[in-house]
């Protein structure tokens, strides 16, 4: 497979045609999205850390942070910002006012992000798939697979500082 064809299947290009109830337009046009690579994980979480002014959702501590939904929200936006490589001209995040037209671009996205995590995961010597814990455990990647980017489905589980007892 030559490098151009393998670059090419790393790439999604879909079609958006939606009418808007919110300002009663109607948006169509061409998207591309990418695969998201390490870098690209790492700058989703960095910019949704901005999105959120700098804070997280945090259940234990009600009212300090962001709300959930706020959180996920712009997990979705900074999702979508650096994914989409391609994009029609009237896609301006600060102007587009129907929340429904980016979960409908969100959910294209995703789809196709999650099309890469259904494939067979690489296993071990002793069988375990790589990145999971042999204990059978659920990580948040596992039962949320549709928010891409969280550290936790980077790291599957947390590690014991080198200092800690």
């Amino acid at each position: 497979m030559s490098g151009s064809n393998a670059r090419q299947k790393l790439l999604h290009t879909f079609s958006v045609d939606f009418k808007s109830a919110v300002d009663d337009r109607r948006y169509i046009g061409d998207f591309t999205t990418k695969k998201l690579a390490i870098r690209d994980i790492s700058a989703l979480g960095v910019r949704k850390t901005q999105l959120n002014g700098g804070f997280h959702t945090d259940p234990a501590n009600p009212g300090y942070g962001v709300d959930d939904q706020t959180d996920e929200f712009n997990n979705m936006l900074a999702h979508l910002e650096i994914a989409l490589v391609a994009k029609p001209v009237w896609w301006r995040l600060d102007e587009i006012t129907d929340l429904q037209l980016i979960a409908e671009v969100y959910k294209e996205v995703i789809s196709f992000e999650n099309n890469f995590l259904r494939r067979e995961q690489p296993r071990t010597s002793s069988g375990d798939e790589l990145g999971r814990s042999s204990e059978g455990s659920s990580t948040t990647a596992e039962k949320r697979p549709d928010v891409a980017g969280s550290p936790r489905e980077v790291v599957a589980e947390e590690v014991q500082s080198a200092l800690e007892p």
